[in-house]
């Protein structure tokens, strides 16, 4: 029996290290996991809100080059090129918009981008030159609120 303690020991003592051994492994997997998953969130959300700004650009561009033609000549092929086109720019920025809210952390994110989107609506609506300038430069401020929001958000994830 005396020969048999050193021995229970030995077992007990390997069946404690493996145990030890799987708990800290297991958290060390699961931690990997998890900042795996934060690395490509980070990743998505930079990749949507980048999206998102160069979608409103167009758009913001198109909708000045609609509200030209159509001074020029509501009429002509010009407009309604320009017409066509500035509907496939609010098409791609509405699309780039859902894709951002899908990843956005805040609801503030999605309100400026909503606001900016808004705002870039408004452009070819504009009743004189003064007015579709001032609509403008309203798009573009809103735009760049929401850009500067975004940046902090996106560092501030960076930073944790």
């Amino acid at each position: 029996m005396a020969s048999a303690i050193p021995s229970i020991i030995a077992v007990a003592g390997t069946l404690l290290g493996v145990t030890i051994t799987y708990v800290f492994q297991t958290r060390a997997a699961r931690q990997a996991r998890q900042a795996a998953r934060e690395e490509r969130l980070w990743q998505e959300r930079l990749a949507a809100y980048s999206a998102f700004a160069g979608a409103l650009t167009d758009f913001r561009k198109s909708q000045n080059d609609r509200w030209h033609r159509e001074q020029e000549d509501p009429q002509s092929q010009a407009f309604i090129a320009a017409r066509d086109e500035s509907y496939q720019k609010r098409a791609d920025a509405t699309s780039a918009l859902f894709r951002l809210r899908l990843v956005a952390a805040n609801g503030t994110l999605s309100e400026l981008a909503s606001a900016a989107l808004k705002l870039t609506e408004e452009i070819a609506l504009a009743a004189d030159e003064p007015d579709r300038r001032d609509l403008g430069r309203k798009a573009r401020r809103a735009l760049l609120n929401f850009t500067e929001a975004a940046a902090a958000h996106v560092r501030e994830t960076d930073s944790q």
